[in-house]
């Protein structure tokens, strides 16, 4: 297994872990990924250290909210600039997933398109920087 597969599977069992605690909200359930995002940070950190790697992660979180559209879908962004937030995920990863969805079909972009705030304001971040 690569890095890219171990950090894939882990974020993958966190959000699951997150989705089994009882939540009555949607907050509930934002509030518990965050829980388990910072109980567990160190151990995604290890195995996200490459773009790539950071990059599995985004596409495994999307693959969850295709699978639990209700639960996780409308959080995406919200999880996604946490991950940014924890250091988790870094600007590059980010924005060269974004990249890739381009030319992609309507259908697979839509957490891009849901993500488009925080996607711009580290473009811009990133231009002031140059």
């Amino acid at each position: 297994m690569t890095s890219a597969d171990c950090a894939g599977a882990i974020f993958y069992a966190m959000m699951k872990q997150a989705l089994e605690i009882p939540h009555a909200t949607a907050g509930e359930l934002r509030k518990s990924a965050a829980s388990i995002i910072d109980a567990w940070n160190k151990l995604l950190k290890f195995y996200s250290k490459e773009i790539d790697d950071q990059i599995e992660v985004i596409m495994k979180f999307e693959e969850m909210c295709l699978e639990s559209v209700k639960e996780f879908s409308p959080h995406f962004s919200q999880i996604l600039h946490l991950l940014y937030d924890k250091d988790i995920l870094e600007e590059d990863a980010i924005l060269r997933w974004a990249d890739e969805k381009k030319d992609a079909e309507e259908s697979d972009k839509v957490f891009v398109k849901q993500s488009e705030k925080l996607i711009q304001w580290l473009r811009e971040a990133s231009e002031e920087e140059d």
